[in-house]
């Protein structure tokens, strides 16, 4: 007689169980079709296209390194595959923009480290990596080491349109954050297998660069990033420093450089004082030479060595009696002597490069050290001028992120 009762719970039981068990194999089901999210924690660093370019093999590579003075013998492993990057950053006024670079990729490495390697001084937008990848032959040498390697075009050149922010801190480091980005979400999407080691390098304005990239990531974005090692090369790190020196002397043999750091900063700040700063005919050449279709040059061909006859004496006498604060500012701000990092960094820098002054790197290493850099070494190459410190630095510093790699081990 209490059958009844009894079936009715056992049916109730069983209709139960089939409903859980019919619910958590649908929720299972729902979180195996889950795509994995490989998207970067901004809008910027969004990866927009990875183009493959081309294969490149050692071979094809060694008559363009002993061209920029590597020694006989040296040898790279691996071939390398280049992919054309467009990716999302940020420009002056915090809008999004794109911007391009290059990645390279081992051949026949199943685990690499990462490493962001700067380019030195463009201005034709085409010059750069993403267009053509032996203007990153920097990259390519990491990459034929075992290296993941990315080489940003920066903001305004490359795909980008825009006036090259040249030698501003933050605008440059953000193009490196968000390139690194970028590259992350291509390794997850694609499945490549890169270690949590990540390394920075880069020459000349690349060195720069390179110094501002670590400031920020470490200030900004620790919890995003974390540097196994850094070697900026050659770099003009006390830029009011090297204005001062500069506006100082009566010739400079690159006029072109000292122009466009005041074309860029009148840009990126919104002085307009162009014709307050620069004589004529030149005041009037500006912002136009540096419009991205010119090479370094042709734009220096078309401006004068003395430095009296480019700037105006007002602006220059102004200039050392401290009356120029806007710019004065913006370049004090722009000096990457005031903070200590905390990965470590190798500084290189050849003893007879008159182009961009060991007295940078000299300051450079003795405030990292004083503002707290605990692994902060200074590397210098005797005899080298600026394009002969150019590979040799390269050489060294991929040794050196060789020697601190777990998956090269």
């Amino acid at each position: 007689m209490n059958s009844e009762p009894t079936i009715k719970r056992f049916y109730r039981l069983l209709i139960l169980s089939f409903m859980l068990l019919s619910l958590s194999l649908y929720m299972g089901c729902e979180k195996d079709d889950d795509p994995v999210t490989c998207n970067t924690v901004d809008e910027a660093g969004e990866l927009v296209e990875a183009t493959f370019t081309m294969s490149l093999t050692p071979a094809q590579v060694a008559p363009f390194l002993e061209l920029y003075g590597a020694p006989i013998g040296f040898t790279l492993t691996h071939s390398a595959d280049a992919y054309k990057i467009h990716y999302m950053t940020r420009d002056k006024d915090g809008e999004l923009i794109l911007a391009s670079g290059v990645m390279f990729l081992p051949q026949g490495v199943e685990t690499m480290d990462l490493v962001s390697v700067q380019h030195g001084t463009a201005l034709k937008r085409e010059n750069t990596g993403s267009v053509n990848p032996f203007y990153a032959m920097d990259g390519i040498m990491f990459a034929m080491s075992g290296f993941m390697a990315v080489a940003p075009d920066y903001i305004g050149l490359g795909v980008s349109e825009d006036i090259h922010p040249y030698l501003h801190a933050e605008l440059t480091a953000n193009a490196v954050v968000d390139m690194l980005r970028a590259a992350r979400i291509y390794a997850c999407e694609n499945d490549l297998d890169i270690s949590d080691q990540l390394f920075l390098a880069g020459y000349s304005e690349g060195g720069y660069a390179t110094m501002a990239a670590q400031k920020y990531i470490e200030t900004d974005y620790s919890d995003e990033f974390q540097l196994t090692a850094v070697a900026p090369m050659s770099g003009p790190y006390d830029l009011i420093g090297s204005t001062r020196d500069l506006l100082s002397r009566e010739t400079f043999d690159i006029p072109a450089f000292l122009a466009y750091v005041v074309v860029a900063y009148d840009d990126i700040y919104g002085w307009n004082r162009l014709s307050d700063i620069f004589n004529e005919p030149y005041a009037s050449m500006f912002p136009g030479l540096y419009d991205g279709t010119q090479e370094l040059a042709d734009v220096n061909d078309q401006l004068p060595p003395a430095i009296d006859a480019l700037f105006k004496t007002d602006f220059t006498t102004a200039f050392f009696a401290g009356q120029e604060i806007a710019i004065q500012t913006a370049l004090e701000e722009n000096t990457l002597l005031d903070w200590g990092p905390v990965a470590p960094v190798r500084l290189y820098h050849g003893t007879a490069d008159s182009t961009v002054s060991i007295d940078n790197t000299l300051s450079a290493f003795a405030s990292l050290q004083a503002q707290g850099g605990t692994s902060v070494e200074l590397v210098t190459l005797s005899g080298a001028d600026h394009p002969g410190g150019f590979i040799p630095s390269m050489i060294l510093a991929e040794a050196w992120f060789d020697s601190l790699s777990i998956a090269s081990q």
